[in-house]
């Protein structure tokens, strides 16, 4: 999946299933308290399913999912070959 459709569709779970609507590419969202750890694994699982990759759970934290520019950097580092 393209950079841009990962981003619209993530973009769409936190609005429309989080109600997150003040959103943009930084916006913090966990350390903010916009999303709970239930809605981080949700998130998690749905980003799962739209980038076509496995997330370790040591991976659903902070560092990988903070705002939707690094969810989406994650994504894509994750679903690229090995060595590319």
């Amino acid at each position: 999946m393209e950079a841009e459709a990962l981003e619209r569709e993530i973009r769409t779970f936190l609005e429309e299933k989080l109600g997150i609507t003040e959103l943009d590419r930084n916006t913090e969202l966990i350390s903010s308290g916009l999303v709970d750890s239930g809605n981080l694994v949700r998130l998690a699982t749905r980003l799962e399913r739209a980038a076509g990759i496995v997330i370790p759970d040591r991976d659903i934290d902070v560092d990988h999912f903070d705002s939707l520019a690094m969810i989406v950097d994650y994504a894509l580092s994750k679903a690229r070959p090995e060595g590319r």
